[in-house]
């Protein structure tokens, strides 16, 4: 009799136990994993309308005859970001725009951290690729007055112009790469670089055709983009948060600012310095990178 109640108990509790799994409700989208179709798709679609839609724009100006204003290389940057959020929309894509953002900085610790790496490492580059290229003879040096009027700079303008690389970094380092996660890191970095500097073509090109912008110096500078994307790249990996690539992107210096005449310097020692800076930046990713696959 006591092993008969046992198991009717057992079975009661069975019962009940399927009863509450058949009544619990279905995984919300949010939770699923998205399939690689739709992430490719999604991914394609996402490249092929920021580069046409800053092509058409440029082309307005270019074609019009008016200038390019200052104000559309601050606002143009968060044209990408504006067409990740159609992205999301148009493939409901799962998870909310701060998962897709990477806007969660990840603790303070971990948020300054990353801030001070962005930041520092980048002008750490800079500098570095200024001093070879100082002490190879291809430019010469700015005063101590200079060095100190960008240091006391360097962090209040990057502060500032952050308002406008969040929506380039929101889109190119936190966004598309969450498209394709089945790449190496380092392959997904070059890529995406490589289609960050196409975006920058139509924008620098109409610069050079418009007269405002020095032929090489505007290829040196979009070539560079390359490199840099990687080390932002691999900021965003090693803290898991797009805040430390906003800022470091918003520095507000180059290799050129910080040395003399660089409007004046030949092209040999322009393409000096911009390979000069292409090596120190490969090694700044390198460093930043997280140690694990």
């Amino acid at each position: 009799m006591l092993r008969r109640s046992l198991a009717r108990r057992t079975v009661d509790v069975s019962s009940v136990g399927r009863m509450t799994e058949s009544r619990r409700p279905a995984p919300s989208p949010a939770g699923q994993q998205l399939d690689r179709s739709r992430s490719v798709r999604a991914a394609t679609a996402f490249v092929i309308a920021a580069l046409v839609l800053i092509t058409l724009i440029c082309g307005v100006f270019l074609l019009s005859g008016v200038e390019l204003p200052d104000w559309l290389t601050v606002i143009g940057r968060w044209i990408p970001a504006v067409v990740s959020l159609g992205v999301i929309v148009l493939f409901r894509l799962p998870n909310s725009v701060g998962h897709w953002w990477m806007l969660r900085p990840g603790g303070m610790r971990r948020l300054f951290g990353g801030l001070a790496t962005g930041v520092l490492g980048l002008a750490a580059i800079y500098a570095l690729a200024a001093a070879v290229g100082v002490s190879l003879g291809l430019a010469t040096p700015l005063t101590g007055a200079d060095y100190l009027q960008i240091a006391l700079l360097t962090v209040p303008m990057a502060l500032l112009f952050s308002l406008s690389t969040l929506g380039e970094e929101a889109a190119w380092r936190a966004f598309l790469p969450q498209l394709v996660p089945g790449m190496n890191r380092w392959g997904r970095a070059i890529t995406i670089s490589g289609i960050w500097v196409v975006f920058h073509i139509p924008l620098h090109g109409t610069m050079i055709l418009q007269g405002t912008l020095d032929p090489s110096t505007g290829i040196v500078s979009t070539l560079l983009l390359l490199p840099l994307g990687v080390f932002l790249a691999m900021l965003v990996e090693r803290f898991g948060s797009v805040w430390p690539a906003v800022i470091a992107h918003a520095v507000p210096m180059s290799v050129l600012n910080l040395v003399a005449n660089a409007a004046e310097l030949p092209s040999s020692a322009l393409w000096g310095l911009a390979g000069i800076t292409a090596i120190t930046l490969t090694i700044g990713a390198v460093i930043v990178a997280p140690i694990r696959r």
